[in-house]
């Protein structure tokens, strides 16, 4: 089996964040990224609990703030929730203080000790202040 892994310099840069699980260890973690969106996010939970899977969703605030009802679908199907920052920004486009009010801004929310950045893009020293704060995957 081939897993995906980033460079080794990626790994050395940011050695707390999770990049993969436990290779030894025979699970499967879904995750969903970018939501929640009414066009899908119905459509995901009903095939999650048809298969009676859990998942972890990575939020964007914004589309919580849209879309508070698929919010609430999520939380009470009792799936996991992280933070996907406000606005789903690059963290290498914005200063250290913007991105990390974009991210607490969202923590105001959701109240998760994850954290995914979009696109993986984050600063060292993003990286750095919220790895005391989330655990990073």
């Amino acid at each position: 089996m081939f897993i995906e892994q980033p460079p080794w310099l990626l790994r050395a840069l940011y050695p707390q964040a999770i990049f993969r699980m436990d290779p030894n260890e025979r699970a499967v973690y879904l995750t969903f990224d970018d939501g929640p969106i009414p066009e899908v996010t119905p459509w995901v939970l009903e095939v999650l609990e048809k298969h009676h899977i859990k998942a972890t969703f990575f939020m964007v605030g914004d589309n919580i703030r849209k879309h508070p009802d698929e919010y609430r679908m999520v939380v009470e199907h009792g799936h996991r929730i992280g933070n996907h920052t406000f606005n789903h920004i690059r963290g290498f486009e914005y200063s250290n203080p913007d991105y990390l009010a974009n991210a607490q801004k969202v923590d105001e929310i959701i109240h998760s000790d994850l954290f995914r950045p979009p696109h993986g893009h984050m600063g060292f020293r993003q990286y750095y202040t919220l790895r005391h704060h989330y655990r990073i995957i």
